[in-house]
Formats: C-alpha cells, structure tokens, sequence
C-alpha cells in the first residue's frame, strides 16, 4: 500500500494543484472522520453507549422507522445498523412496533429511556460544537461544507 505523501508528491509532480489540493483534501477528511468518531464515542460513552447507537437513536427519535430505511440514512448496511438496533431493544432504548405498511419489516423505535439517553448526548455534542466553533466563520464552514458536498456527488458519479 502507498503512503500518502508519495501519493500526493506524485500528483504535484503532474503539476496538477487542483489535483494536489483534492488529494491533501481526502487524506484531511479521513482524519477528521477518525478524530469526530472518536470524540463521538467518548461522547456517548458516560451514557453507556456508541457513536453507532446514538446515530441510530438519533434516526428514529422524531419518527419511528424500519431498519432498513436508518441504515439507508446512515450510509451502512441493513445487518449492520439491525445489529446495533437489537442491542437497544435488548437495553430497552429502543423497542420494535409493527409497521402498518410491511408485515416483515418492524419499525425501531425510541423509548423514554433511549430519549433520556439521547438528549445527554445531544447536550454533551452541542457544548463540544460551541467549544469547536468559537471564532470560525460560519460562512467559511458553510463554504466547507458545499465543497464536501460537491466533491461527495462527484466520486459518486464514479461508483461501479
């Protein structure tokens, strides 16, 4: 496997700084996505629960939904968020109800207890991001964001 400033060297030396930046770009994001699991998981953690559990609390704390539809939401498999959501159900977090419109696929959802959990999460995630904003622009973060975004649907066009 290469390393990643050869990866990137070997793109300044096309000369391409679009293609340069693109590529410091993708390595950043990876570690910010490493950093914001991480702190995601020690957010959770005092409440005795993952990242993974509170996202798919946070999918359903509005609406019920079948697992199917979160892991849809998430970006993950259906195996995967079915696991974390029996888990909640087996902690009484979450509990299945029938789903009036398929007999198979039951819908998750929040029970107080998930919701007390959830909103501890929610406070700790809200003071972090007050913390991590203060003195940034909301228009460059918005900027960011638009960028990530095009980028995403870009190397999505590319998916086999």
């Amino acid at each position: 496997m290469c390393d990643k400033p050869a990866r990137r060297q070997h793109v300044v030396n096309n000369g391409d700084r679009a293609c340069a930046a693109y590529s410091a770009l993708i390595d950043q994001v990876g570690s910010l996505a490493n950093v914001a699991e991480a702190i995601g998981n020690g957010i959770a953690r005092p409440t005795g629960q993952s990242l993974a559990r509170w996202q798919v609390l946070a999918e359903v704390e509005q609406e019920a939904a079948p697992v199917g539809a979160i892991a849809g939401r998430l970006g993950h498999t259906r195996q995967a968020v079915q696991r974390v959501a029996d888990l909640l159900v087996e902690d009484e977090l979450a509990c299945y109800r029938p789903n009036p419109a398929h007999q198979r696929a039951k819908l998750l959802e929040v029970t107080p207890t998930g919701r007390a959990a959830l909103h501890r999460m929610q406070t700790a995630y809200t003071q972090l991001a007050l913390r991590t904003t203060e003195g940034l622009d909301a228009e460059r973060l918005h900027l960011a964001r638009e960028t990530l975004r095009e980028l995403q649907r870009r190397l999505e066009s590319e998916l086999p």
